[in-house]
């Protein structure tokens, strides 16, 4: 018989110390093995982690922001997707394909501010360090109504995110 899941946090515990998200190499090689469920509950645990506490722009900012596709394909098989369109259209504003890459996501932000170089310069240049040039310099992306819009979500959509991801797990676990 089947250990009854009590939370989907029994079965995204475990990968932790698995899950590589440094450089998207490291990534696909370390989720290779796991049972891509599991992948998906962790890329929508961590996804709502970086916006609970930063926003969109420290989940971009972050090495994590490479599993945003994991993780809109994960509100959409937890039944929220809702909340899965709302980080698409964050992911969206990074270009197509998504950048994987840390770096390359910074540099699609910065492209995505539609500021120039002198504009960009001269926020860098005044900032009092890189990261708060980077919240500046992406103001006008609208991703504090993102964000919004997303804490919303994950506390209404389907119950609320722990509900909905922890339905999911049991009927991922019970398979």
């Amino acid at each position: 018989m089947a250990k009854r899941v009590d939370s989907y946090w029994e079965l995204v515990k475990p990968i932790f110390s698995e899950v590589n998200t440094e450089d998207p190499g490291s990534y696909f090689e370390s989720i290779a093995s796991l049972p891509r469920p599991i992948v998906l509950l962790y890329a929508t645990h961590l996804c709502l982690s970086e916006v609970f506490n930063g926003g969109f722009l420290q989940f971009f900012w972050n090495s994590t922001g490479l599993m945003a596709p994991e993780a809109i394909e994960g509100f959409t098989v937890v039944g929220m997707p809702r909340l899965a369109a709302v980080v698409s259209q964050a992911t969206a504003l990074l270009g197509s394909p998504y950048p994987r890459d840390r770096d390359d996501r910074w540099d699609a932000l910065l492209v995505a501010s539609g500021k120039n170089e002198a504009e960009l310069e001269a926020i860098f240049e005044k900032a009092e360090n890189f990261y708060l040039a980077f919240q500046e310099a992406t103001t006008a992306l609208s991703l504090s109504d993102l964000d919004t819009q997303a804490w919303q979500l994950a506390r209404t959509e389907n119950g609320d995110f722990q509900d909905a991801a922890t339905r999911y797990a049991r009927n991922f676990a019970n398979v």
